[in-house]
């Protein structure tokens, strides 16, 4: 039935009535001459009914042999409508513009996906296969699939499998990556421990090899704490990978300057312009400023972005000028310098004490820092075997 309707209107039909004369012999005669008739209906001897706009020339002859009268009484379809509106070019040209655009774009990415993947990020991924040429605006019809997978395995060693799959306007990539094997002590290095650090043994754990010095033994940097050489219990020995850790008190030193007089570098100015993104398309709203960050925002909906946004830059002009800081601001900065500096020096190590000294001479701030740390010393040392006859 949508079929016949749309059929209907494309072809074009009318809607005629038909009075005086003979209504039977009317009907009769058109059904003989091939001449369909719809929704027939008859009020007080008029007859209305539905008939194709190429019939309709030929029951003007129908009419006069049955002595009935008909008028049309409305034209539906499309051929009509054009004909109406034929002298309205830019409405006939921004409908044939519609379809067009319609049947271009439903052939381009607007979108694609990443799945599959965890260690290897997706921004990796898309630009490898965007290089292949599958990114939006790209026409699916022009990528080859096999081969721009086994391109995209090549250029990726973490991939072991890819495969691209069109839904509509996007673009699915999934991957799968190689399966990675814990990190397994190798059995056939021998090595020994020895101490990272100056310091005095409070607490020593042995996992495997032979221990060389005691809690409270005081140690320098290099001394073997742990021997790769273990003795078996038939009184023979043997070599193996030393392991263990060995926390020790150790002090540690940290000196800092920082200067009160220093260049820095002021904003004098800033240019902003835009540029407008579209598929594959980017167009420039003015003059890009130097040295800009973008600033990117594409439209979206429901929750998906489409490739169609506005790209904002901003290039902020600096001068370089000379500063001099009071003691007190220079004493603070420098602090939070020094903090700042010694934050990752001192991760993982617990300070028990410190001393610090700080002083302001020639504007200059210099801070000595002495530090009680508690850490583990321990550092493995590889060794080779000699074999002698």
């Amino acid at each position: 039935m949508l079929l016949m309707r749309l059929i209907g209107f494309l072809m074009g039909y009318v809607t005629f009535t038909a009075r005086n004369g003979f209504p039977e012999r009317f009907i009769n005669l058109c059904r003989i001459a091939g001449i369909p008739l719809r929704n027939l209906t008859s009020k007080d001897s008029v007859i209305t009914a539905q008939t194709d706009r190429a019939q309709y020339k030929r029951i003007r002859s129908v009419a006069k042999k049955s002595g009935m009268t008909v008028r049309i009484k409305k034209k539906h379809g499309l051929p009509f409508f054009l004909r109406n509106h034929r002298r309205r070019f830019g409405l006939i040209a921004g409908a044939i513009f519609c379809v067009l655009s319609v049947m271009f774009f439903s052939t381009r990415i607007w979108r694609i996906e990443i799945i599959g993947n965890t260690r290897v990020s997706s921004e990796e991924i898309a630009d490898v296969f965007a290089s292949l040429g599958v990114r939006t605006g790209a026409a699916s019809s022009d990528i080859d699939q096999s081969a721009t997978e086994r391109e995209a395995l090549s250029r990726l060693p973490e991939i072991t499998w890819a495969n691209i799959n069109f839904s509509g306007c996007t673009a699915v990539i999934e991957v799968r990556e190689t399966v990675t094997k814990p990190d397994e002590a190798d059995s056939n290095t021998v090595s020994n421990i020895v101490a990272a650090h100056d310091g005095r043994i409070v607490m020593m754990r042995p996992f495997s090899g032979t221990p060389e010095e005691k809690t409270g033994s005081a140690v320098i940097k290099g001394d073997l704490l742990i021997s790769g050489i273990a003795e078996n219990k038939d009184k023979t020995l043997r070599f193996c990978r030393a392991e263990g850790y060995v926390v020790a008190e150790t002090v540690r030193c940290s000196d800092f300057s920082f200067r009160q007089k220093f260049v820095a570098a002021r904003k004098i100015g800033s240019h902003k312009s835009y540029t407008l993104h579209f598929l594959l398309w980017n167009i420039p709203l003015g003059k890009k400023p130097k040295n800009a960050f973008p600033d990117k925002t594409l439209l979206t909906v429901n929750g998906v972005s489409l490739p169609a946004g506005i790209s904002r830059f901003i290039g902020i002009d600096y001068a370089e000028s000379e500063r001099i800081l009071n003691e007190t601001d220079a004493v603070l900065l420098a602090t939070l310098r020094y903090a700042e500096a010694r934050s990752d020096e001192f991760r993982g190590k617990e300070i028990k004490n410190s001393r610090i000294d700080l002083t302001v001479k020639d504007e200059c701030v210099n801070i000595c820092g002495e530090f009680d740390c508690i850490e583990n010393i321990a550092a493995e040392a590889p060794f080779e075997i000699e074999n002698t006859p």
